[in-house]
């Protein structure tokens, strides 16, 4: 990962890299910056951005829309001993604002969701299509169904032949907030429209169904699923 710290105040600039060597490896880049003008300056391209608020010339939240209009993915960690102005989050889609006077303990919930997303983010099944072979990302998977003695994966835009079982799928995908709502379906709750009593729908109207025992609880994990991500 490449780190950026953009702080005016050199204590806590300190602060902040004794604690980011917890949590990073010997093959992370941590730059540190003393303004958002010269952290801009740079031009550099980052994962991760810990960004103060209260600085001179150019504030934090100035700083981060100015970056984010060519970085648009990057993630911000504001930090900041006034946590009132976590209200203007709207304003540069913060990932966390992080209490400067408990900085050990809040980075470490922070970096800790990170390395999980980038754990989820990455994790693959791989699957055929005519004869093309390839790693399908888990999270761009919507539904996975049962073909006989093997599965096939719909993501949005393609399908693709899985010669793995439903049931080994299903505990391998359990951790990463799939659900088998039917006994030949496995969805993908993250990418859930909206459900009724009979199917599961995604986007561009695909649909799986849902059995009647398994509706109660496909509903109630659809519903912590979609509070989750709104959390994050």
């Amino acid at each position: 990962m490449k780190i950026a710290v953009v702080d005016d105040e050199n204590k806590w600039r300190k602060l902040v890299l004794d604690v980011l060597i917890s949590y990073t490896s010997e093959a992370d880049k941590i730059e540190v910056f003393c303004s958002g003008v010269e952290f801009l300056e740079k031009n550099a391209e980052y994962d991760i951005v810990l960004m103060d608020i209260d600085m001179p010339e150019m504030d934090g939240f100035e700083t981060i829309i100015n970056y984010k209009a060519k970085h648009s993915e990057i993630i911000i960690i504001i930090l900041t001993t006034h946590l009132d102005c976590a209200r203007k989050g709207y304003l540069v889609d913060a990932f966390r604002y992080v209490d400067k006077t408990k900085m050990k303990e809040e980075l470490k919930e922070a970096f800790d969701k990170i390395k999980e997303i980038d754990r989820k983010n990455s994790c693959s099944l791989t699957g055929k299509n005519g004869n093309n072979t390839k790693n399908i990302l888990v999270k761009d998977i919507l539904y996975i169904e049962t073909n006989r003695r093997s599965c096939i994966i719909n993501t949005i835009d393609q399908y693709y032949e899985c010669s793995e079982k439903i049931n080994d799928l299903e505990m391998k995908l359990e951790e990463y907030g799939f659900f088998r709502c039917h006994k030949s379906f496995l969805i993908n709750l993250s990418c859930v429209e909206y459900l009724d009593k009979e199917f599961v729908y995604f986007a561009e109207g695909k649909k799986a169904y849902i059995s009647v025992r398994k509706y109660t609880e496909t509903k109630k994990r659809y519903i912590a699923t979609t509070k989750k991500f709104a959390s994050m």
